[in-house]
């Protein structure tokens, strides 16, 4: 129990404590973006994860709901997730395989640029990097490679969907939703 309270510590109380303290400074500014790091609802392998994945789905939910309860102030709540693994310290460190399955992490930095810079209308959204980029016209992502002569697996496969706090959405509701 000690290691499932804290994985939901680190991730989903430390999602819903860290927004609900911005939240107040945001609302009173009526502007703010906030992109939690977690799954789409359909795209969590279970198996074997059973702890981690419940303090991940914990974050969208966080993500969603609080979209939902502040839908319209000006600020955005979305939720993002990568479909391949990512160079970081934890794939690193913690030996996940190596860079011909890893993808940069500019791919996360550019999702997240684009949706910052997203309207007000676009809040509610558990995104995946890579149909969140061709959403926007981004067709080749071997500039994402760590190893640029490998495309690394899938984690996730991208399915053109987007969950959204209203109802399961496909990218092309979220590009509807875009004002870029």
């Amino acid at each position: 129990m000690k290691r499932y309270d804290l994985i939901n510590s680190i991730n989903a109380r430390a999602t819903f404590a860290c927004t609900r303290a911005v939240l107040p400074h945001m609302l009173k500014q009526k502007h703010g973006r906030i992109i939690v790091m977690s799954p789409p609802f359909e795209t969590v392998n279970l198996g074997g994860r059973v702890a981690y994945s419940v303090s991940k789905l914990g974050m969208t939910i966080i993500a969603l709901g609080l979209a939902q309860e502040v839908r319209g102030s000006g600020v955005t709540i979305n939720a993002l997730w990568p479909t391949t693994l990512v160079e970081s310290f934890a794939t690193i460190n913690h030996n996940l395989g190596n860079e011909s399955m890893w993808r940069k992490a500019t791919i996360m930095s550019d999702c997240c640029l684009g949706i910052v810079l997203e309207g007000d209308d676009f809040t509610g959204f558990a995104l995946l990097d890579e149909d969140y980029l061709r959403s926007k016209g981004v067709t080749d992502f071997k500039k994402y490679r760590c190893d640029p002569s490998i495309e690394p697996p899938k984690i996730v496969e991208p399915k053109d969907m987007a969950v959204h706090l209203d109802n399961v959405g496909t990218a092309e509701d979220a590009r509807k939703k875009s004002k870029l």
